[in-house]
């Protein structure tokens, strides 16, 4: 049974909280720092000198790190917009159907935008998934895994920025 938003409402997980209005600036200041830190582990996968200056190992792979946070930045400029209407989220689930009642909805926010977070949200949990069984040694092709590791890191790179530089424009118009 898929729940609406006001499941999550009663179950106090999607919160109407007026002063978080004033947060909107540092939820989007964390979406950029995840913007950041993915940045780096992006390029550090590729540039030998970075990596011998940190001293990182040959076989470190830091794509699960960028999906993660390509994901975290997502849902921190989720947060902001949900804030600018006063609103908390204490649920991923909730945030997702909060964006598509509030902003897709209302048809003040483009639904590719929500499939962008619904997809990132899918491939962390798959690259979790992924890593989980690598460590369990139950995928015997690991150069496989850091394929598809890479082609979903690279994607969901480009699905964050353009994520949340869609939701500052949409908090810059409500402002």
């Amino acid at each position: 049974m898929k729940k609406n938003i006001d499941w999550f409402i009663q179950e106090g997980l999607l919160v109407k909280t007026p002063f978080i209005q004033r947060l909107v600036p540092r939820f989007i200041e964390k979406a950029k720092n995840n913007l950041i830190t993915l940045s780096i582990l992006f390029d550090l996968h590729s540039n030998k000198e970075a990596r011998d200056v940190l001293n990182v190992p040959e076989d470190y792979d830091p794509n699960e790190w960028v999906a993660a946070c390509a994901y975290y930045a997502m849902y921190m400029a989720a947060s902001a917009a949900l804030a600018k209407i006063s609103y908390k989220s204490k649920n991923h689930t909730a945030t997702v159907l909060a964006l598509e009642t509030f902003f897709v909805k209302k048809q003040l926010l483009e639904e590719n935008y929500l499939k962008m977070i619904e997809k990132a949200q899918l491939e962390k949990r798959y690259i979790d998934n992924l890593n989980l069984a690598r460590d369990r040694r139950e995928i015997a092709q690991y150069s496989v895994t850091k394929e598809t590791t890479r082609r979903i890191a690279e994607e969901i790179r480009e699905n964050a920025y353009k994520f949340v530089e869609r939701i500052e424009k949409l908090i810059d118009k409500m402002t």
